[in-house]
């Protein structure tokens, strides 16, 4: 769960105090795991703020961003990559021009994770799971791993900004354990030692395992390693259990720089990214057809506050319609204070 209690931010980028922009006013939001969130809003409203707000780029002014319940409000951008993949509208954003696809893709898989600056390579079985994922876009990016991205297409670009996005590495049993104690609703040590009871027995019933299979004359070569292979799959699957932060992913108008057929087809991956994943979602978007199309709920923001929050069953019967007159009244509003 993600939430946001009583955010506000101001910014002022003259220094007289005339100037001042309150971008956020005293904001709550509280989005559930597995929610899909469209938000539309003005030019200034406070959508964007609020999504470099919950990523760590701006910090706020009053108030806190929660995750699990678990304050991040100070946690610095890099502190939280892990927890959060962000696209933008910008398809130069997010990914580096000058390294090939899979270069660009193999980053995005370690990000999160601590690894040594001298064990830099691509594994095999990394680059077919890259393949499959690149074939769903129909793009024919799947047969132009070694090609540097910075001269791709808009449209190729951004849909690899999706996949980078959404490509969340199994963070390593270490990483496990040190989030199961950060967010985890029981105290710090009864979840650490909760961790430690599953842990040391199923890595001990492993190690075994593998002594066994080596000791396993009847075994060939490809056996011994295919063994093994199911082993370490038993005892991850057991540490799984313990891992509570599922990615979030932002979107940042992803589809507003392409063109109506690109656009398109990123949406719908986006959708079927999304469900396929069960992952939480925000995606700013100005279109407000696809914001009714898309998600299982709707948020508008007007001049830095939450104007409109609706959801379920009451969301799939609105029109673009409704949407205008709820803009109109909200002007007129605040036209009369």
């Amino acid at each position: 769960m993600l939430e946001l209690k009583n955010v506000t931010k101001s910014f002022n980028l003259t220094g007289v105090k005339e100037d001042l922009r309150v971008a956020l006013d005293h904001i709550n939001l509280q989005i559930e795991s597995g929610e899909f969130v469209t938000i539309i809003g003005g030019n200034g409203s406070g959508k964007s703020t609020t999504m470099n707000i919950i990523t760590g780029v701006v910090k706020p002014d009053e108030g806190q961003v929660l995750l699990n319940n678990v304050d991040i409000t100070k946690m610095d951008e890099h502190q939280r990559a892990s927890w959060f993949g962000h696209v933008f509208q910008d398809p130069m954003m997010g990914t580096s021009g000058d390294m090939s696809v899979l270069e660009n893709l193999e980053i995005a898989y370690r990000r999160g994770r601590r690894h040594s600056p001298f064990a830099w390579g691509f594994k095999k079985e990394n680059k077919k799971e890259f393949i499959k994922e690149l074939q769903r876009f129909g793009l024919g990016l799947e047969d132009r791993l070694n090609q540097k991205v910075g001269v791709m297409s808009g449209g190729q670009r951004q849909a690899l900004t999706l996949l980078m996005a959404t490509l969340r590495n199994k963070p390593t049993h270490k990483v496990v354990k040190r989030d199961y104690i950060r967010f985890s609703e029981k105290d710090h040590k009864v979840a650490e030692r909760e961790f430690d009871e599953v842990y040391i027995p199923a890595l001990r019933e492993y190690k075994n395992e593998v002594k066994d299979i080596k000791k396993d004359a009847k075994l060939n070569r490809k056996e011994r390693k295919q063994a093994k292979l199911e082993a370490y799959e038993r005892f991850d699957k057991k540490v799984r259990k313990f891992d509570l932060t599922k990615q979030i992913l932002l979107l940042d108008e992803h589809t507003a720089a392409l063109d109506p057929k690109t656009a398109k087809k990123v949406l719908e991956l986006t959708d079927k990214i999304v469900k396929e994943n069960e992952m939480t979602t925000l995606m700013i978007t100005h279109n407000m057809k696809d914001a009714i199309t898309y998600g299982n709920r709707l948020i508008m923001f007007h001049m830095g506050h939450i104007i409109y929050d609706v959801k379920g069953e009451e969301k799939q019967k609105l029109t673009v319609e409704d949407l205008l007159k709820k803009f109109d009244e909200a002007d007129q509003k605040a036209e009369q204070q």
